[in-house]
């Protein structure tokens, strides 16, 4: 007899009401992957994007998303000699976390201590690792460096600003109204983008630039976002948000991000680095053992207290509502649902 368990299921793109709770089969794991019973899950801006149908890895309908967990080991395919049944374990999924059960491969996946709250940790996986490995791995912002952060408030905003100031950085956040407070409660210098232009302040204080601008909107922003990086410095864009605020497609949407990027590369000027965590150009994907490493690091700041992420728990039959709060810009951090 078939297991079943549960999952939220996307079977058309559009509004959050096409998240539904559904009874499916339990997934098995294939070789080099891990069945997981699910602890806590979270919800991306990606999976806002997939959901639209917009994100440059949108799978076909129907689909459940869930880019990232947290829970134990239930079952092990083929070649997977690091993890074991029971273990409990943190794992990038880029789809399928939003459920009771879900498989994640075993390359993406790292062991969890006991006593670490679940989402906490799953704050880590995808929202942290994204903010360290830019921060790190591509910016190389030097210690006493600059950086700007758009949408400071958010999940790998929040995480960028604390581990700035965990770096001597400086560190400039964008952000509006009541969120900019998320900005000074993690060192940041805030900047109210409704009503200041977060560019010219930013010059004002950083004549030359920043070393760094960190930019989830893409498309022509990333024109003012290499007007506020000195010209030796580097922007990361790493989100299209622009494609949901103007209403464009997936076509639309990743035809102006191409344009943008492709203008901006034939100009003077900041360096422009594309940065996805995973799919075949992923940093994860390419590199999983860097995602191991940094994720087992960011795990060991947890445990010594040392990060302090900041997590909204849902239950995983309020994905639509979590969506609604995610898109709307109410949720200050990481958006994590439980089972």
């Amino acid at each position: 007899m078939t297991q079943t368990s549960e999952a939220v299921v996307i079977r058309a793109y559009g509004e959050p009401d096409q998240l539904q709770l559904e009874q499916v089969p339990t997934p098995e794991p294939s070789a080099g992957q891990v069945l997981v019973e699910v602890e806590a899950a979270g919800v991306a801006y990606a999976d806002v994007l997939m959901r639209r149908g917009i994100y440059p890895e949108t799978p076909r309908v129907p689909f459940t998303p869930g880019y990232d967990l947290v829970g134990r080991v239930l079952a092990t395919g083929a070649d997977v000699p690091h993890l074991r049944v029971g273990d409990r374990v943190a794992a990038l999924t880029v789809t399928g976390a939003n459920a009771t059960h879900a498989v994640a491969d075993a390359s993406l996946t790292v062991k969890v201590p006991a006593g670490l709250g679940a989402p906490e940790v799953c704050a880590l996986v995808l929202n942290w690792v994204t903010a360290r490995q830019m921060l790190h791995r591509i910016a190389t912002v030097p210690s006493e460096g600059s950086i700007l952060v758009h949408g400071a408030a958010g999940g790998v905003g929040t995480a960028l600003l604390e581990l700035a100031q965990a770096h001597d950085v400086r560190a400039y956040g964008s952000a509006s109204g009541e969120r900019t407070q998320a900005v000074v409660a993690r060192g940041g210098i805030p900047i109210d983008r409704r009503e200041r232009d977060v560019i010219a302040e930013v010059l004002q204080r950083e004549p030359g630039g920043v070393d760094a601008t960190f930019d989830a909107i893409g498309g022509t922003h990333l024109h003012r976002s290499r007007t506020a990086t000195g010209r030796e410095g580097t922007v990361v864009s790493y989100g299209v948000s622009f494609g949901v605020d103007a209403g464009h497609g997936r076509s639309g949407t990743l035809v102006r991000q191409a344009v943008a990027l492709t203008r901006a590369r034939l100009t003077r000027g900041a360096t422009i680095s594309l940065y996805v965590i995973a799919g075949p150009r992923g940093y994860a994907t390419r590199h999983p053992g860097h995602f191991r490493e940094d994720l087992e690091a960011l795990i060991e700041q947890l445990a010594q207290g040392r990060i302090h992420p900041e997590v909204t728990v849902m239950s995983l039959r309020e994905a639509a509502a979590a969506h609604s709060a995610l898109e709307g810009g109410q949720v200050t951090g990481k958006l994590v649902l439980v089972p």
